[in-house]
């Protein structure tokens, strides 16, 4: 029985140690992970402490942050400068735009003109077919009152 004695006391050791080294290596991500938020805001704070120096001496910076402050100009000129793009490519859109709806406008007029003559020209000829129609029945029964008149005459 000893060799199991040895062997069990062997295995419960080995276990304490890895779930000691898995302590450890949790901890030591935890800690990892709360200096790098730490890291983060030291960063945030930086930008801040920039923007301010940034308001505060842009006009008058002291030597060794006057190439920043130049850089900083330079992308605020190159900014305006694409703005001043955007905005005349949303006005050439707007532009064309405005005249797409100008000129479908007037297509749909024009057709609408030229259905109004077509129907016009359609009540026309449907007008003068009746006509046509009428003189014809008229003549028909001009034709068919001859022919009773001359049957009863015996014509």
């Amino acid at each position: 029985m000893g060799f199991f004695d040895d062997l069990g006391k062997k295995l419960s050791d080995a276990s304490q140690d890895v779930m000691q080294k898995g302590k450890e290596m949790a901890d030591t991500a935890k800690f990892n992970s709360q200096i790098h938020d730490e890291e983060k805001k030291i960063t945030a704070v930086y930008g801040k402490i920039g923007k301010k120096y940034f308001e505060v001496f842009e006009n008058a910076p002291s030597e060794e942050f006057k190439a920043f402050i130049d850089e900083i100009h330079a992308a605020q000129a190159k900014i305006a400068e694409i703005q001043e793009k955007l905005n005349a490519l949303k006005n050439e859109g707007k532009a064309a735009v405005e005249n797409a709806a100008a000129d479908a406008k007037e297509a749909v007029s024009q057709a609408a003109d030229k259905v109004e003559n077509v129907a016009e020209g359609a009540a026309d000829a449907a007008k003068q077919a009746a006509e046509h129609v009428e003189n014809a029945a008229e003549q028909a029964v001009n034709k068919a009152e001859d022919a009773v008149d001359n049957a009863v005459n015996g014509n």
